[in-house]
């Protein structure tokens, strides 16, 4: 292992514990997704710009990238980075948790760590549409 890619690997692991324990993390590096569909990609691309301290449903990503729910649900299971593509920060319609690779338990958990209590809506612009994300506060007890 190069010099260069051992201090990358150090910095990558310092940065997955600080999201774990819900801090805030700026990431700047690309991750290769040349071997998904362009949908898959869209939808991962679209869920990385949901801030910390918020989350959206599966629905208002698909109304930004195209498709329907169950396929940006389908999609994310193929997410290769978890953490770093948060796709816990994505909910089902009724803001119930719904699925997560590590389970729904933990899922929560890392929501409820982000949690910076934050009363407002918010949005990005996503190529030209408008993405939609909630105070994790949103989120149902259930």
């Amino acid at each position: 292992m190069t010099e260069k890619s051992s201090q990358f690997s150090a910095e990558l692991l310092k940065s997955l514990k600080a999201i774990f324990d819900g801090k805030d993390v700026s990431l700047h590096f690309e991750v290769a997704m040349d071997h998904m569909t362009s949908h898959t990609r869209r939808v991962l691309e679209c869920t990385s710009m949901i801030a910390v301290g918020y989350l959206t449903t599966y629905g208002t990503i698909a109304k930004t990238v195209g498709g329907s729910p169950r396929a940006v649900g389908n999609a994310m299971a193929y997410n290769p980075f978890p953490l770093l593509i948060p796709c816990h920060r994505v909910v089902r319609a009724d803001f119930s948790a719904g699925g997560y690779g590590a389970g729904e338990k933990i899922k929560r958990e890392l929501l409820q760590r982000e949690d910076r209590g934050y009363e407002e809506d918010g949005r990005v612009k996503i190529n030209g549409e408008t993405l939609l994300f909630f105070p994790v506060k949103r989120l149902r007890k259930d």
